[in-house]
């Protein structure tokens, strides 16, 4: 009996583990369905639509918790006030990580908030590689600098490699990092 409640108590703690790996394992398959966002001659790879719920249902949890610290930590008269920047530093962190791609006929381009757009022109891609352990492309160029990663939380994966393979003269072909 002692043995089947602890199988019971091992189950219980892993299932929310097992449910997020699902929860992404479904939103990397959704993602792959959707297509890009054609704006001229540039396609635009933004965040899924499933993976843009769960980042707003995360960004409203973290706004409610900062909030509920700052009333707790006032209405006590305390210094823990304070407390409410850690909160603040995820909410700052999930808008700055959140990434999107732009192929268009000059190149790759990844937006980013801090620091420039990372880009890479087409004659300037010495490889291409999908990460075996995150699925993420990595385009790297012939003059250095850090690899722009294309998430496989970005809508249209395939077509983003397919698009780098069509256009990047003398690049390597897409292989296992």
């Amino acid at each position: 009996m002692k043995l089947l409640g602890t199988l019971l108590a091992l189950l219980i703690g892993c299932s929310p583990i097992i449910l997020f790996m699902l929860l992404f394992n479904w939103l990397r398959r959704s993602a792959k369905k959707l297509h890009p966002r054609q704006d001229g001659s540039a396609l635009e790879f933004f965040v899924s639509p499933g993976m843009g719920i769960l980042l707003r249902l995360v960004v409203f949890l973290l706004l409610a918790f900062t909030i509920l610290v700052l009333v707790v930590s006032l209405s006590r008269g305390s210094d823990g006030w304070y407390g409410a920047f850690v909160p603040l530093a995820v909410l700052v962190a999930i808008f700055l990580a959140t990434p999107r791609v732009i192929v268009d006929p000059g190149g790759v381009r990844q937006r980013r908030w801090i620091r420039g757009d990372r880009e890479i022109r087409w004659g300037e891609i010495a490889w291409m590689r999908r990460g075996f352990r995150t699925g993420a492309t990595y385009v790297k160029s012939k003059n250095g600098g850090s690899p722009i990663s294309f998430s496989p939380l970005l809508v249209g994966q395939s077509r983003f490699e397919d698009e780098v393979r069509a256009n990047a003269s003398g690049c390597d072909e897409l292989g296992e990092e």
